[in-house]
């Protein structure tokens, strides 16, 4: 028997078949969000772990797709970085070291995982 919430969905099953359980109402509110990213002040993350979730995509899309925005260092939110500022130049730099660093160790994690599954130490 699968565990139900309060609306009689089993838990874990999208809600929706958009964006894997975003409802339209979240996902028109991360796009209204994700429109006022702009390159002067950062767009905090949506407290709604849902829209949040769609902001995220929205913004990860973005990115795949020849955009240019990162979260702010403070923690402040999102913002579109400008090529012709420094302070930007400095932070996308920062910012794709840090994304480096993820990749890197989510490969040696996979590496580790894949000589213990096989045996090869």
């Amino acid at each position: 028997m699968k565990l139900k919430n309060e609306k009689g969905t089993p838990f874990g099953a999208p809600i929706s078949t958009q964006d894997n359980g975003t409802t339209p109402k979240e996902k028109s509110e991360a796009e209204r969000l994700f429109d006022r990213i702009g390159t002067k002040w950062p767009v905090k993350r949506p407290t709604d772990p849902l829209v949040d979730r769609a902001f995220r995509r929205l913004i990860e899309n973005a990115n795949r797709n020849g955009d240019c925005i990162i979260p702010s260092g403070s923690g402040g939110g999102y913002y579109r970085l400008d090529a012709e500022r420094e302070i930007d130049e400095y932070a996308f730099r920062a910012y794709k070291a840090k994304e480096l660093a993820k990749a890197r160790a989510i490969i040696d994690k996979l590496d580790m995982m894949e000589k213990s599954f096989y045996g090869r130490y």
